[in-house]
């Protein structure tokens, strides 16, 4: 079957002129008889006949002609689809945890010179590994260590705990702060909706702390917000958002959680040469 030869059939039978519909195809009238002819000579029926100058469906073309219109939307489709993988292929997908999402990830890609297309995809460490493996996501930012034989990771920075306060705050000038200084404040914490109030609460826990919110909120934005007018302070994470509010970030002395983050991808498949060239700049520049 030759895809070539059923379009000039489907461009012949709406046209119904052969000098004209081989001017439409670009094509010499003789190169569009033989297609024709030779349409005719696989499928063993005559495809059109006579009508004066024109022509026109036979009895047998107007049957084929239904699964004419059907293969070539088919092909059509196809075609488009491959040009969108082949589109899909030079975009550079990366998924990251939100501590890093806003500051971090936007300046490694500066910093490297990126001029490819990118998106980045705000997700948690367990979305990122099944997407690294899924092939969902080229290159994850994850803050967990990503336990599959079939992922490779390096260590880019240390996270740590921070305790955000109010320009203003009595605490505003500290260089370090231990947590049993930070309780002795107005808390504002994650709502227990959100993933990061177990890992807040497990802080103060082994400190041996009981701490009781005098608000909570889902979001950082949120909670920044909130720290910002006055409301409280709050040991969290120190993610990059936090910046962009007018509060002061302080260092917190723990034992008891000490994280890293990682830039990671699946070991094995088709890698594009952005790709593989962002990846190999941050795994160099710490290793």
């Amino acid at each position: 079957m030759n895809i070539e030869y059923l379009k000039y059939f489907s461009e012949l039978a709406k046209i119904q002129h052969y000098g004209k519909a081989a001017k439409a195809l670009n094509i010499s009238q003789p190169g569009l008889s033989h297609a024709i002819k030779s349409l005719e000579e696989e499928y063993g029926v005559p495809l059109f006949q006579k009508e004066g100058r024109n022509v026109s469906l036979s009895h047998y073309g107007k049957e084929l002609m239904k699964d004419v219109d059907e293969i070539l939307g088919a092909y059509l489709r196809l075609e488009e689809r491959a040009a969108g993988l082949r589109t899909e292929e030079k975009t550079v997908r990366i998924g990251s945890v939100y501590p890093l999402a806003p500051g971090t990830i936007p300046h490694m890609l500066k910093e490297f010179g990126a001029t490819f297309p990118f998106i980045i995809y705000n997700r948690m460490t367990p979305e990122i590994a099944e997407g690294l493996l899924d092939g969902k996501y080229d290159i994850g930012f994850c803050s967990d260590l990503l336990k599959s034989d079939e992922i490779e990771y390096y260590p880019i920075r240390d996270s740590y705990i921070a305790v955000v306060v109010p320009k203003g705050h009595p605490l505003e000038n500290r260089e370090r702060i231990s947590l049993k200084e930070t309780a002795r404040y107005p808390q504002i914490m994650f709502s227990k909706t959100s993933g990061f109030r177990t890992l807040q609460e497990q802080i103060f826990a082994e400190e041996g702390i009981k701490v009781k919110p005098v608000c909570a909120a889902e979001e950082i934005e949120v909670i920044t917000g909130l720290v910002e007018n006055g409301f409280g302070i709050s040991v969290l994470p120190y993610m990059d958002i936090v910046r962009l509010h007018n509060v002061v970030t302080i260092p917190v002395k723990t034992s008891g959680w000490n994280s890293k983050f990682y830039i990671a991808r699946r070991k094995y498949g088709i890698r594009s040469e952005q790709e593989e060239a962002f990846f190999q700049y941050w795994k160099k520049k710490h290793h």
